[in-house]
C-alpha cells in the first residue's frame, strides 16, 4: 500500500483472505520499497498476520474452509516477507525491533493510535505455527499424535488419502518455519561463527517430547513418500505429485534443525585432523553415541532406539535414493517420476549415521548398506561432469569415508554387483567394493579440480576397505596400480607435498591385499608385479642415490607472475622416503617375479589369462613379513567441516526453492554463487 495504514484498518483483515499462493507472487522490489518508504506498514501485516496464526492455534474449534485459507494466507505473507527482511538485517535491524523488541517504526501521521512499543512477535510466531503442525483437523487426525508425531507410530506411516489432506497446511506451515531460520543466508560465514541465531536457538531448545514428535513427524512424512507409486507409466505426467512438495519441506526443516550448533557450542570440536587412525578388531566395536547436547532434535536422534522404525527409515532411504538412476534407466524415456530432493537425504542420512550409533550398526548389521552405496557412487560419477554438483560428490564422499571405518561394511562390499547404471562405466563383472574402485579412479583421473581437496578422502576409503575384499576383478585393480604409478612418478611425487601421503595409502591397499587376501586377488597380484619398474625407482628415492640431482631436475619452475611453487628439499625427501611401506611388495617380487619369468619363458606364455592361472597356484605362506594390524582411518569432525555442511546445507536449499523463488541470490552472503554456461 503506498499510503500508511492504521492498524485498525479493515484493509489488513481482507489482505489476508488472499489466497495463499497470491502472496508468492509479491515482487522482492515491492517489499523492499514498502521496507524504505513504509516500513510500518510492513511491521503492521506482519503482526496481523501472527496474530492470525495466534488466534488459529489458540482455537479448540475445526476451522471452516474459509478460515483454514485465511491462516495458510497469514502463513503465506510472512513466507513472503521474512527473507526480504533478512536480506539487509545487518544495516535496519527491523526483524529485530519489530519480531523481536516489539518496536514499530515511527508513524508519519500524527496522532497516530498504535502505540511504538507492542508485544514482539517471535516467540507468538514460533510457538502458533508448532502448535499449528499439531493441530487436529487442520495438519493432524487427533491430539494424541502431538505427542506420537503424526500418523501415531513412525513404522506405520501411510500416505493414505486421510493424511494427504493434510499435506497443504502442513507445507506452509514447515515452509514458515524454514523462512524463519533463513537469516544465515543473508550472512558472511565469519558473522555465522560469532553470532546467534534466534529464531533457530528457540527451535533447537524446546522441551523433549515436543522435539521427539517434531522429528518423528518430519520423518514420517519422508520415509512414507513413494514417487512411483503403482509404476504406471508416465502417471506422474498426468496428475500432479502432490506429496512432493511437503516431503521437500519437510526433509530441508529436518536437515536444518539438526545442524544447528548453538554459539556457546561453536568450535568445541576443535581442529582436529580430518581423520584418526586406529587399529581394527576382529569383531564391531559399536560406539555409544555421543552426550546429549543443547539442540533438542540431535538428542531426539540420539536418543531413537526402536529397530522396527530403523527398518523403516532404512527401507526409506534405498527407494528414494534409488530413484533417480531408476528414473533414468526405464525403457520408455522420462515414464518414471525422478525425485529432486536427494542431497537433503544424503545429508540426512549423514546426520542419522553420525549422531545415532545404533541406527549406523543396525544398517550395517541387517540392511543391505550397498542399495545406499550404488545410488552414491552414481551420484559421484555423474556428478564429476556438472560443477554445481561438486557438493553432493563431498556428501558423498564424506559418507563412504564414515562407512568404511566400519567392518560390517567393508565386508559388505564383496557381494556381487548386477545392477545396470545409466553411466559410461567399464564393462567388469565383479563386486561393489569393484565400483567403489573404478568410480574412485574416475574422480581422480577425470574429474574438475575442485576434487583434489577429497584425495585424501578418496584413497582413505580406498585403503580402509582393502583388507576385506576377498576379491578385486582386473579392471578394479588395474586401476588402483594406475594411481601407484600416477603418485610415483618423480615429476609429480617431488613437486606436491601432499603426493608422498597419497603413495603412502596406495601402499596400503596393496599391503592390505598381499598380506590379507593374497588367494583371491591374482589380478591384483599381477598388476604389482608389473610394476617392477615404478618399484624400482622407489628404492633408488628411499636409498637416497642421486637425490640431490633428481631434486634439481625435477624441481617445478614457478612461471613469472605465479605464486611461488612447493621447492622439495633432500631433507624433505628423507622424511617420508625412508618410511614408506614398500616391503610387502619388495618381498613379493623377489618370490614372484623370477617364478613368473621362468614359467613364460619354459611356455612361451603372452597371455595375461594364462598368468593369472599361474598366479593362483602360489603361495607367499612364510616369505612375507609379519603381518601388520589392520588399521583403519576414521572421520573426525571438525570446525572447518561443520561450516561447510552447514554452508551445502543452505546452498541445497537455497537452490531447491526456485519455483517460486524463496531468497534473491543478490543478498546472498553465506556463500558466492556462480552462473555456468549450460
Amino acid at each position: 500500500c503506498a499510503e500508511e495504514v492504521e492498524g485498525s484498518d479493515p484493509y489488513w483483515a481482507t489482505l489476508l483472505q488472499h489466497p495463499p499462493a497470491s502472496f508468492a507472487a509479491i515482487p522482492f522490489d515491492s517489499i523492499r520499497t514498502a521496507l524504505k518508504d513504509r516500513p510500518r506498514n510492513l511491521a503492521l501485516l506482519s503482526r496481523h498476520a501472527v496474530a492470525k496464526l495466534r488466534k488459529a492455534a489458540a482455537s479448540t474449534k475445526s476451522f471452516t474452509p474459509m478460515e483454514q485459507e485465511a491462516v495458510l494466507g497469514a502463513a503465506a505473507v510472512l513466507s513472503r516477507l521474512l527473507p526480504v527482511l533478512f536480506e539487509q538485517e545487518h544495516e535496519h535491524k527491523f526483524v529485530e525491533n519489530v519480531f523481536w523488541y516489539g518496536k514499530l517504526p515511527p508513524s508519519s501521521k500524527a496522532g497516530t493510535a498504535e502505540q511504538d512499543e507492542q508485544d514482539a512477535l517471535a516467540l507468538p510466531l514460533l510457538e502458533s505455527c508448532i502448535a499449528l503442525l499439531f493441530k487436529p483437523g487442520f495438519t493432524c487426525s487427533s491430539v494424541e499424535e502431538k505427542t506420537t508425531g503424526w500418523y501415531g507410530s513412525l513404522a506405520k506411516s501411510t500416505t493414505s488419502g486421510r493424511s494427504r489432506q493434510f499435506d497443504q497446511a502442513r507445507t506452509e506451515m514447515l515452509r514458515l518455519l524454514l523462512v524463519c531460520c533463513s537469516r544465515i543466508l543473508f550472512i558472511t560465514p565469519e558473522e555465522y561463527r560469532k553470532s546467534e541465531n534466534p529464531f533457530l536457538s528457540y527451535l533447537s531448545t524446546r522441551p523433549k517430547e515436543e522435539a521427539s514428535a517434531l522429528f518423528r513427524s518430519l520423518t514420517a512424512v519422508i520415509f512414507s513418500y513413494d514417487p512411483v507409486g503403482l509404476g504406471i507409466p508416465y502417471s506422474s505426467a498426468v496428475m500432479a505429485d502432490k506429496r512432493e512438495p511437503v516431503v521437500d519441506v519437510a526433509v530441508q526443516l529436518l536437515i536444518i534443525l539438526l545442524d544447528y550448533n548453538i554459539p556457546s557450542n561453536l568450535g568445541k570440536q576443535g581442529n582436529s585432523a580430518g581423520v584418526t587412525t586406529e587399529k581394527m578388531l576382529d569383531t564391531v566395536k559399536t560406539e555409544a553415541n555421543a552426550p546429549n547436547t543443547s539442540n533438542c532434535f540431535r538428542n531426539a536422534v540420539r536418543e531413537w532406539k526402536e529397530e522396527e522404525e530403523f527398518e523403516f527409515v532404512f527401507n526409506g532411504f534405498c527407494r528414494l535414493l534409488n530413484n533417480p538412476h531408476q528414473a533414468n534407466s526405464t525403457i520408455l524415456p522420462s515414464s518414471m517420476k525422478q525425485i529432486s530432493c536427494f542431497q537433503e537425504l544424503l545429508i540426512l542420512f549423514w546426520k542419522l549415521i553420525d549422531e545415532n550409533k545404533n541406527f549406523l550398526s543396525y544398517i550395517l548389521r541387517a540392511g543391505d548398506i550397498n542399495e545406499l552405496v550404488v545410488p552414491m557412487l552414481y551420484f559421484m560419477y555423474e556428478g564429476r561432469k556438472d560443477p554445481s554438483k561438486i557438493g553432493l560428490i563431498h556428501i558423498c564422499t564424506f559418507i563412504l569415508l564414515l562407512l568404511s571405518g566400519e567392518r560390517n561394511f567393508c565386508v559388505n562390499l564383496n557381494a556381487s554387483f548386477h545392477k545396470k547404471l545409466p553411466v559410461d562405466l567399464p564393462p567388469f563383472t565383479g563386486n561393489h567394493a569393484d565400483l567403489l574402485y573404478i568410480v574412485i579412479h574416475k574422480l581422480m583421473t577425470d574429474g574438475p579440480h575442485k576434487l583434489d581437496t577429497l584425495y585424501d578422502c578418496f584413497l582413505t576409503t580406498m585403503s580402509n576397505v582393502s583388507p576385506y575384499i576377498k576379491t578385486f576383478c582386473m579392471p578394479a585393480a588395474l586401476r588402483a596400480t594406475n594411481l601407484f604409478e600416477m603418485f610415483s612418478k618423480k615429476s609429480k611425487l617431488l613437486s606436491n607435498e601432499q603426493y608422498p601421503r597419497y603413495l603412502v595409502f596406495t601402499l596400503e591397499v596393496f599391503n592390505n591385499v598381499i598380506q590379507y587376501q593374497y588367494e583371491g586377488n591374482p589380478h591384483f597380484i599381477y598388476q604389482i608385479l608389473r610394476r617392477k619398474k615404478v618399484f624400482a625407482e622407489l628404492s633408488e628415492i628411499m636409498e637416497g642415490t642421486g637425490i640431490d640431482e633428481i631434486l634439481n631436475k625435477e624441481a617445478p619452475q614457478a612461471q613469472e607472475g605465479e605464486p611461488p611453487r612447493f621447492k622439495p628439499t633432500a631433507e624433505w625427501v628423507r622424511s617420508w622416503a625412508t618410511d614408506l611401506p614398500v616391503q610387502p611388495c619388495l618381498r613379493l617380487m623377489q618370490h614372484l617375479l623370477p617364478q613368473l619369468e621362468q614359467f613364460c619363458m619354459t611356455g612361451n606364455v603372452n597371455d595375461e589369462g594364462i598368468v593369472v592361472d599361474f598366479l593362483k597356484t602360489t603361495t607367499m605362506v612364510g616369505l612375507l613379513p609379519v603381518p601388520h594390524p589392520i588399521l583403519i582411518r576414521k572421520y573426525q569432525q571438525n570446525d572447518f567441516t561443520s561450516l561447510w555442511f552447514t554452508t551445502y546445507i543452505w546452498g541445497v536449499i537455497y537452490l531447491r526453492n526456485q519455483q517460486p523463488q524463496l531468497f534473491d541470490a543478490s543478498y546472498i552472503r553465506l556463500f558466492t554463487i556462480s552462473y555456468v554456461d549450460a
